[in-house]
């Protein structure tokens, strides 16, 4: 669908895309209101605000594209900017990479194409303006919160780096791309019958190893995943990754696994009984979190950012990294790192649990939790958090609860016991953990906010669900379970949004361990 839909048409279309995914509200400063509960902020000189979401390139479309709801005034253009100090991947090299210039935008939702790699990073800049020239609307949104916000997925496409005209062509020699699909990480070694290392590809009929047969994986489990740069990245407690010594941490460049090595060493394991379990892409780096001391022979306690070529701690006036194992997860919100675990101090700050790092500094999130943060995610623009706490901030709060600004707010009834996972589907937070209740009514170890009340999926599953991700607009969970919603599905199964199937083949279904990470591409 290109830009020259009628205005009919694109309305319709904004029902849709702003209905399921509950709507980003992009205000000047770049804050990420809240549609649905506060009521949207008002951009100045305007009378309207500005939503806008990502959607994924498909359907002839070769780039993603920005779903723009623009209800201001007439007359305006759009630009869309990617900094380049972010080391965007972008298709040019600018210090300010231009994606949209002088876009005219249109009462109601105007889809307009980014021309954008899937691995791009940084603080994505919108700004409209009048025909004057004169600023109508500002703001700046991490790339990753809107991908993560897309309940579209973010589907890799190919990896062009120049633009010819208004055709986008990918130059000889570029690098492969992600292929589309699912991957998932655990203590198994067959998914779908199939030999695989801990490590595992899931193409929407097949399950298959990472580079094939003739490419061994993991030696280890795997508990975290993520994509930087183009590459997968996985993390976990194995010393080897294809026979490469990696130190808890590799990257499949699509031909071959490889350390993460700088001039220090590799990786971060120095003991056998260091892990990685959190990874996130922020302003650019790769960020690691889990229980360790050091990265390539660098101290960083628990927590490490790589930019590519060199480890580096998280640092500020107090210190770097955290007190006490591990760093659980990992978030991006409002501009900075949100960290979460089970310290009590983060850069020799006091911070309960959790902690914001904003590129030079540690501050706190209010009084914390009095358990650990097991989780992170953005959902309609509040930071929630999962775990083993019953207060948050000094509030009861049943294992789950948001971050407004100043204050963190419970979630209904809450759960009644820990959460592990955290996942946005459409306009609702899917937390997954080992509660068999949300908001006082059965749910068997997964659940549905919809910023209002909790509801069960289905039958729900019969374990404990570590692991939960969107692909194709079905959710995705792993975990212990080898049953969901009565379906014998071994660790991992997908929810249409009415029954739960498995991931199967030829040659079986799921995997004949936990899975304890998924990462959908």
């Amino acid at each position: 669908m290109g830009t020259s839909a009628s205005s009919t048409l694109r309305r319709g279309l904004g029902v849709l895309v702003l209905a399921a995914l509950g709507g980003w509200v992009l205000t000047p400063g770049g804050a990420a209101a809240e549609p649905s509960r506060s009521g949207p902020a008002r951009s100045a000189g305007t009378g309207g605000v500005l939503h806008a979401t990502l959607l994924p390139a498909a359907g002839g479309v070769d780039t993603p594209q920005l779903a723009v709801s623009w209800p201001g005034a007439a007359g305006v253009a759009l630009d869309v900017s990617l900094p380049a100090a972010h080391r965007s991947t972008a298709l040019t090299a600018d210090r300010e990479t231009a994606l949209v210039a002088d876009r005219p935008l249109d009462d109601g939702v105007n889809l307009v194409p980014l021309p954008l790699l899937s691995d791009a990073a940084g603080d994505l800049r919108l700004r409209v303006r009048d025909a004057a020239g004169r600023t109508l609307h500002a703001s700046t949104h991490d790339l990753g919160e809107l991908r993560r916000a897309s309940a579209f997925g973010w589907r890799a496409g190919s990896r062009p780096t120049a633009r010819s005209g208004s055709t986008v062509v990918a130059p000889s020699g570029a690098g492969p791309a992600a292929a589309p699909g699912l991957y998932a990480g655990g203590t198994f070694t067959r998914a779908g019958g199939v030999g695989v290392d801990h490590l595992a590809s899931w193409n929407g009929t097949t399950w298959s190893r990472v580079g094939g047969a003739s490419t061994a994986g993991p030696d280890g489990s795997v508990t975290a995943l993520a994509v930087y740069h183009g590459d997968l990245i996985a993390g976990g407690s194995f010393r080897t990754a294809g026979g490469v010594r990696v130190n808890g941490i590799a990257r499949w460049d699509g031909l071959a696994w490889q350390p993460l090595t700088g001039s220090s060493g590799t990786g971060v394991m120095t003991n056998p009984l260091d892990f990685v379990d959190a990874l996130a892409v922020y302003d650019g780096d790769l960020i690691v979190g889990g229980q360790f001391l050091r990265a390539g022979d660098v101290p960083v306690n628990h927590v490490a950012r790589w930019d590519g070529a060199e480890w580096r701690p998280l640092g500020g006036p107090g210190g770097a990294g955290v007190d006490v194992p591990s760093v659980w997860d990992l978030a991006v919100h409002d501009g900075a790192l949100i960290v979460g675990g089970g310290f009590s101090q983060a850069g020799g700050t006091a911070a309960n649990r959790i902690a914001r790092w904003d590129g030079n500094a540690w501050s706190t999130l209010g009084t914390g939790f009095n358990g650990d943060v097991l989780a992170l995610t953005v959902f309609d623009g509040a930071l929630v958090a999962t775990g083993g706490f019953t207060q948050a901030g000094g509030t009861a709060a049943g294992h789950v609860a948001e971050w407004i600004g100043e204050a963190w707010r419970p979630l209904g009834g809450g759960l009644d016991a820990e959460g592990r996972a955290l996942a946005v589907l459409g306009a609702a937070l899917v937390v997954g953990g080992t509660f068999t209740e949300a908001g006082g009514a059965a749910a068997n170890y997964v659940a549905r906010w919809d910023g209002t009340r909790w509801s069960a999926l289905g039958g729900g599953t019969e374990d404990i669900v570590l692991a939960l991700a969107v692909r194709n607009g079905q959710l995705v969970a792993g975990g212990f379970f080898t049953r969901a919603g009565g379906v014998a599905v071994n660790h991992v199964a997908a929810w249409d949004g009415g029954t739960w199937s498995a991931l199967g083949g030829p040659a079986g279904t799921g995997t004949d361990a936990g899975v304890y990470a998924l990462h959908a591409v």
